[in-house]
C-alpha cells in the first residue's frame, strides 16, 4: 500500500508538474504571440515610412533635379560669357585705352579752356553798343520796306 501511495504521490506529482509545466508554456506562448504582434505593427510602421520617405524623395528629386539643371545650364553660359570677357580683356591694350582716354580728357580741357577765353575775351558793353546800332540802322529800313506791303 505504501507502494500503491507513492506511486499515487508520484503520478500526482507528476501531473501537477506537468500541469505546471503547461501552464508555464502557454504563459510563455502567449508572451510571445504578444510580442510578435507588437513586432508585426512595428514592421507595418517601418514599412509606411519606408514608403513615405521613398514618396518625398522621389518627389523632391523630381522637382528638384530640374532646377538644379537650369541652374547648371546658367552658370554654363556665365561661364562661357566670362571666359569671352576674359580674353577680351587680355587681348585688350589697356594701357594704350587709358593712354587714348587721358588725351581725350587733355584735349576736351583744352578746348574748354579756349572757349572760356574766348567768352571771357568778348567786352559786352561793346557787344550791346552794337546791337543798339544796329537795331537803330535797321529800324528805319524795316519801316520803310513796311510802307510797300
Amino acid at each position: 500500500m505504501e507502494l500503491k501511495k507513492a506511486s499515487d504521490l508520484h503520478e500526482h506529482l507528476d501531473e501537477a508538474q506537468f500541469r505546471t509545466m503547461m501552464e508555464r508554456i502557454e504563459a510563455s506562448n502567449a508572451g510571445q504571440e504578444k510580442y510578435a504582434k507588437k513586432q508585426y505593427r512595428m514592421s507595418q510602421i517601418t514599412a509606411i515610412a519606408s514608403v513615405l520617405v521613398l514618396a518625398i524623395v522621389i518627389y523632391v528629386a523630381a522637382t528638384l533635379i530640374p532646377q538644379i539643371n537650369n541652374t547648371f545650364q546658367n552658370l554654363d553660359l556665365i561661364m562661357k560669357d566670362l571666359n569671352v570677357v576674359t580674353s577680351e580683356l587680355a587681348d585688350a591694350d589697356l594701357e594704350q585705352m587709358f593712354s587714348d582716354v587721358d588725351q581725350l580728357v587733355v584735349s576736351s580741357e583744352k578746348g574748354i579752356q579756349d572757349a572760356l577765353e574766348k567768352v571771357n575775351a568778348i567786352d559786352i558793353e561793346h557787344l550791346n553798343e552794337a546791337i543798339q546800332n544796329l537795331n537803330d540802322t535797321v529800324t528805319p529800313l524795316a519801316e520803310f520796306f513796311n510802307r510797300f506791303r
